[in-house]
């Protein structure tokens, strides 16, 4: 970069003399400004290969490096050498030879640049590229999430069409098994429903945010809405036990019995039933005028019968004789415990001269008699699973506990 003739040191270059200038160790000789440098004057003598970057005027007096404190030739040298990988750096083809000067014309600075611009455009490439690949990361799981949501969401809630057929069981079933009159607990759709198949509007409680508590009824409609608004109180203090249930899942349906006086207070009815119940049985399995199955025995014997039908038992045996095919209850889901309130009546010994058309003839008419508490609501002929024709005598939904005493 400089000759060196004689004792005339060649001035420094316009790139130079802008630094010199700013440099406090720079020093001035007959208006020219020179730049000693300790690290290009260290190479000059031999102790080590100038890197690519050696900026500034190299002074000899002697043979000699000029002394002087770091220049920013220096500073800059350095920081170009730490942006460079430790490959590139320690790379010995990079490396000019001893006393070697750069291409005339073109400046120290300049031949390091393309290095650095290498080394930030890459810096910012990954400054662009790791976040974009996060957002897409998280823009694929988002999506995932998503789609998974909403492909599920059909098995949570339930079709429409799938809604009404479940409510259309249900209201059928309430409006045949519940005692006319008992109070019905129900959220608006079905109280609505339940209206348009003949239930009068004094007998429906619509449910809801602000509406009273289901214990002042008889039945609750156990819906998806009602369960939004009292989740688990209905089984656990206000409805513990079922009647019947229809559906599943949030299309599910379930008919409660309200229990006015709380949960305990309704298992402590119901178990004084059930004893009822077994002594009742007892007295009913010793009328000669009875006969019962072998499956009809063992539920008598539990107390599992209501005690309404075990007495229009006893009263109709004084009428006509009686063959207890079998004890039961409409629908499915019942909760254990809850008293059948059916008895399906078999033909096996007639009264002499009396067809199965006369017998059941006769059955209502003894049945018709009877004190209102204890007269069944309905006396049906139906052909069981296997085929056999027996008369159903039906009592209506709940069971009225308090009877327990009587």
């Amino acid at each position: 970069m400089a000759d060196v003739g004689g004792d005339r040191e060649l001035p420094q270059r316009a790139r130079g003399e802008a630094r010199a200038a700013t440099s406090p160790s720079a020093s001035s000789a007959g208006g020219e400004v020179t730049t000693p440098s300790v690290r290009s004057g260290n190479r000059l003598a031999g102790s080590r290969p100038p890197g690519p970057r050696t900026g500034g005027l190299v002074g000899s007096v002697g043979g000699q490096a000029a002394a002087g404190p770091v220049t920013e030739d220096e500073v800059t040298e350095w920081l170009g050498i730490a942006g460079q990988s430790p490959a590139a750096a320690a790379a010995p083809g990079t490396a000019a030879a001893p006393g070697t000067a750069p291409e005339a014309g073109t400046a120290p600075e300049a031949e390091a640049e393309p290095e650095s611009a290498s080394w930030l455009g890459a810096g910012l490439a990954a400054l662009i590229v790791i976040p974009a690949l996060v957002i897409g990361s998280l823009a694929v799981v988002a999506v995932r999430h998503f789609s998974g949501t909403h492909a599920s969401s059909p098995s949570s809630a339930a079709p429409p069409r799938l809604e009404a057929a479940v409510r259309d069981q249900a209201v059928a079933w309430i409006v045949r098994q519940v005692r006319p009159g008992a109070m019905v607990s129900c959220d608006q759709a079905m109280c609505a429903a339940l209206e348009a198949r003949g239930l009068p509007a004094r007998d429906l409680l619509v449910l809801g945010p602000l509406s009273r508590d289901p214990r002042h009824s008889d039945v609750v409609v156990e819906t998806a809405t009602v369960r939004s608004l009292f989740g688990t109180s209905l089984d656990l203090a206000w409805a513990p036990a079922v009647l019947a249930s229809f559906g599943s899942g949030s299309a599910g349906i379930t008919v409660r019995v309200a229990a006015a006086h709380g949960a305990v207070a309704y298992q402590t009815a119901l178990a004084g039933e059930l004893a009822a119940g077994k002594a009742a049985g007892a007295r009913l399995l010793a009328d000669r005028g009875i006969s019962v199955s072998a499956s009809a025995r063992a539920q008598l014997t539990a107390g599992l019968v209501d005690l309404r039908l075990l007495a229009a038992l006893t009263a109709l045996s004084r009428h006509l004789p009686v063959s207890v095919a079998g004890f039961g209850n409409v629908g499915t889901g019942a909760s254990a415990g809850i008293p059948f309130r059916f008895a399906d009546l078999s033909q096996a010994t007639p009264a002499a001269g009396l067809t199965q058309a006369a017998y059941v003839r006769s059955v209502r008419s003894a049945l018709s008699g009877l004190d209102t508490r204890f007269r069944p609501v309905r006396t049906v002929p139906v052909a069981l699973p296997d085929g056999q024709a027996v008369l159903r005598v039906e009592f209506t939904a709940p069971s009225p506990l308090q009877l327990s005493g009587s």
